[in-house]
């Protein structure tokens, strides 16, 4: 009896915990996608050992100085890029 008892109340507590969850819900709030942010450590980190791989090459002989620094200015710009997205994401949600 008692278990029948205590096992009423935690469905009755479960069943009111979901009402309440229902209610305050947005449903009509659109959903919100994040960005990737571990796909994007991720290519950040193949960016960072293609210009180590490009740089050997170059202390080398086997490619040129001019090729290795466009290279190098545009994994800036992604790595830059990047991070300023994580960056913003991580703020504002802080900010909420």
């Amino acid at each position: 009896m008692l278990l029948i008892l205590v096992g009423v109340v935690i469905g009755v507590w479960v069943l009111f915990n979901g009402w309440k969850f229902y209610r305050t819900i947005d449903w009509a709030e659109k959903a919100e996608p994040s960005p990737d942010l571990r796909g994007m450590q991720k290519k950040e980190a193949e960016l960072l050992h293609i210009q180590e791989l490009l740089a050997e090459a170059c202390d080398q002989g086997k490619l040129s100085q001019k090729a290795v620094d466009e290279i190098n200015r545009y994994c800036e710009t992604e790595i830059a890029g990047m991070r300023k997205v994580e960056t913003d994401w991580k703020e504002r949600h802080r900010s909420n």
